[in-house]
């Protein structure tokens, strides 16, 4: 038996979805697009664990508290991760922005769900050690670090088991390592409709993983939620992997794992091995340096973000989102999908799945924050406009409004 820990980043602001898609995604309550989704892993009893950010929480429960209601009926096939409020490129923030986002984030997470665990999935694997003091001291039970994102390297450098990070000022915190070549066999089998190469990847991961947390320790992978919402057919494509995943894999509960976890320290000891949380590259995201002034931009304004009013703090905390600069310096990813089950003779076809315009909504969220420094209250166009963007920023402001909590600074 091999054991298994579905980690799954749930993040709506994702730069191939667009905002009026997920709108969509979100429409009629229990029989949306999302409930679906979410029933998949209830009926076919898949347990799994999910990071959705802040404000994809702040748009569920505005939209479809439906969705919320599932997850919370059902503890025994889902947990829920701690995420910030916006989907960040955390190495630009100072760490009042940082502690900002997070505090808002983990406040929203403990209120719309009943079953959280208290470790932090960071967007995009970047964290500084500076961040990762921040998070121990304010309780956080750990983090997680996939080294496929990082340079071969570092992939050697970084513990294959799990380990106690250092940090600044002598600070420890639990870290939990992905097995990384997991994710692409995950998108391998939602784009062919066939989950026997994802079934044997993970049977060799269990094999070769050493975990240095005794032989029963779980398997670990990460993916993206939204990953079935992108292409056609994808619940159904979910569907076909979940139902296909080999009784021989046993999914776990991260609760269940953690009881039995030892965190080594011998990242500490082990020379070659990487003590601290490496820096993830930031190339992909800044690579023609087009929006080098845009963060120069939201750098000036987080200098004054203490003093801001809420409203313009979630404005902020949206203009700060990593894609807003991916949809931008990212190339529109093209797979190779599969007919379904039944197509007879159909040919596999090329799909490019499009990178939305959370560029230009950074950049129109970005010019609205700064005209309401200048002018407090002229709010008219952020109030009517049907830009579906607008919609689901009126909505963060409005739940932030309504849930507004001590624990979010």
């Amino acid at each position: 038996m091999t054991r298994l820990l579905d980690i799954v980043n749930f993040n709506a602001d994702a730069s191939c979805l667009s905002a009026a898609e997920w709108l969509s995604i979100l429409e009629g309550g229990e029989q949306s697009r999302l409930c679906r989704w979410l029933e998949l892993f209830v009926a076919l009893k898949r347990k799994v664990v999910i990071g959705f950010v802040g404000a994809t929480i702040a748009d569920m429960a505005m939209f479809n508290p439906a969705a919320i209601a599932l997850v919370n009926a059902h503890p025994d096939i889902f947990e829920i991760l701690l995420r910030p409020f916006s989907h960040d490129i955390a190495l630009l923030r100072s760490p009042r922005g940082f502690a900002l986002n997070f505090a808002l984030g983990r406040a929203v997470v403990r209120r719309e769900f009943r079953n959280v665990v208290d470790f932090f999935l960071p967007p995009e694997f970047m964290l500084t050690n500076t961040q990762a003091k921040v998070l121990a001291d304010l309780g956080v039970a750990g983090v997680f670090i996939n080294p496929a994102r990082f340079t071969p390297e570092l992939q050697r450098r970084i513990p294959a088991f799990p380990y106690l990070l250092d940090v600044v000022f002598g600070a420890r915190l639990p870290c939990l390592p992905f097995q990384g070549t997991l994710t692409d066999r995950y998108l391998d089998a939602l784009h062919a409709f066939e989950s026997g190469p994802w079934n044997e990847a993970v049977f060799e991961a269990g094999r070769d993983a050493v975990l240095g947390a005794g032989r029963d320790a779980p398997i670990l992978t990460w993916r993206d939620g939204e990953s079935s919402f992108l292409i056609p057919d994808g619940i159904e494509r979910e569907r076909a992997w979940l139902e296909g995943e080999s009784s021989r894999i046993e999914r776990r509960s991260l609760r269940g794992a953690l009881e039995k976890i030892q965190f080594s320290t011998e990242a500490g000891t082990q020379p070659g091995l990487a003590r601290a949380y490496p820096v993830h590259s930031f190339s992909a995201w800044f690579k023609e340096f087009r929006m080098l002034g845009f963060l120069g931009r939201i750098a000036r304004i987080e200098e004054q973000l203490e003093a801001l009013p809420r409203d313009l703090q979630v404005i902020w905390l949206q203009v700060i989102n990593s894609d807003v600069l991916s949809a931008v310096e990212k190339d529109s990813p093209v797979v190779t999908l599969q007919p379904r089950p039944g197509a007879g003779q159909a040919p596999p076809t090329r799909h490019t799945i499009w990178r939305s315009e959370r560029g230009f909504e950074g950049e129109d969220c970005l010019a609205i924050l700064e005209a309401l420094l200048l002018a407090p209250g002229d709010d008219e166009y952020l109030r009517t406009s049907g830009k579906p963007h607008l919609q689901k920023l009126r909505a963060r402001i409005e739940y932030v409004r309504r849930t507004a909590s001590p624990e979010a600074p």
